[in-house]
């Protein structure tokens, strides 16, 4: 299963940074399992897998440890579109926060945006559902930077949280932190965060407009429930692929149509919309499927492959070892933990 989607503006903007930095463009693609045509989709989203993998990828490439902190310092205003207009439109930071939080799905809805206050702090909180220390480092600052630039771009003052919160352990470099955030670090915490103070929630925006505001809103209420449409329809889409392949089906694109009740180009459109294909998919329920199997000691691996419905076993172990960095026999062999 899909462990959530992200706007495709992101990896377009790492890209853009990277090829100004003189970085191989194409190779940070071809590494996440990307096209340069996918991220140019407007509206188009991707799997957070593939975030992970171009972030990684591309602070490799960079050797720049702040990579996420300097190429976001540098997102202008209205690269996020809706959610842009929506803070700069809102009365206060404080309330610019909470539309945001309550529209983050619309360019992530992988991780959880959320704002509460205790006393007189305001804590903006990012979430990862179920796996609360399980962010990437870099994802985390890039998206705590973009809001803290967005905050001073429409306060026009110098916003500085009274804290700041990372789950995470204290890089060797923080001169950085200290020049963006502005603000005293705090490493290994319960939950990633930007603590601000009552009276800097309270700033009025000169440019507010409610009325646009609530059109904004609408817009992101409709694009929401849109796109929770074609996360189910995705869920559909995987659970039925994963019943006839643990069936020993070979399932191909026109045969899954067929199972659904739908032309091939309307489900390929339907994986399309959330940033996969077809290969992908059948991929992921092979991959799955075959770490099953693995765990029935006396199923050679000849029989594992025959029912996912490989040529032969070298080629279900090439894929295996693509899938895993293991060999079958390494995975079926591994400690238990």
């Amino acid at each position: 299963m899909s462990a959530g989607m992200v706007t495709t503006i992101t990896p377009r903007i790492i890209i853009e940074e990277c090829g100004r930095l003189g970085i191989n463009q194409k190779e940070l693609l071809d590494g996440a399992g990307l096209s340069y045509e996918s991220i140019q989709d407007e509206s188009g989203r991707i799997p957070v897998e593939k975030m992970y993998v171009l972030w990684n990828d591309a602070l490799r490439s960079t050797k720049d440890p702040m990579f996420a902190l300097h190429t976001a310092e540098k997102v202008p205003f209205g690269a996020y579109r809706v959610l842009d207009y929506m803070m700069a439109a809102s009365s206060s930071p404080q309330e610019a926060l909470a539309r945001s939080s309550r529209s983050f799905g619309l360019v992530n809805n992988a991780f959880i945006l959320s704002l509460h206050w205790q006393r007189d702090l305001a804590y903006l909180e990012l979430h990862n559902p179920g796996k609360p220390h399980n962010l990437p480092r870099p994802y985390i600052e890039y998206i705590f930077i973009n809001y803290l630039t967005g905050l001073r771009r429409v306060t026009q003052f110098n916003c500085k949280p009274a804290e700041v919160h990372f789950t995470y352990d204290q890089p060797s470099f923080i001169s950085e932190y200290d020049r963006m955030f502005g603000a005293p670090i705090r490493f290994r915490q319960a939950a990633n965060r930007l603590v601000f103070p009552r009276h800097l929630m309270d700033i009025r925006h000169s440019r507010a407009d409610q009325e646009l505001c609530e059109l904004l809103e609408d817009y992101v209420k409709r694009k929401l429930q849109n796109t929770a449409r074609s996360s189910n329809a995705l869920l559909e889409i995987q659970r039925t692929l994963a019943h006839h392949l643990e069936t020993g089906k070979n399932v191909t694109l026109p045969f899954l149509s067929r199972q659904l009740a739908k032309s091939d180009r309307s489900l390929q459109r339907e994986i399309q919309a959330n940033g996969l294909t077809f290969r992908e998919l059948l991929n992921r329920a092979r991959r799955d499927h075959a770490l099953v199997l693995l765990r029935e000691q006396d199923l050679p691996v000849k029989e594992v492959a025959i029912r996912l419905n490989f040529a032969d076993p070298s080629a279900f172990c090439r894929a295996f070892q693509r899938w895993t960095g293991q060999s079958p026999l390494q995975y079926r062999n591994r400690p238990i933990e």
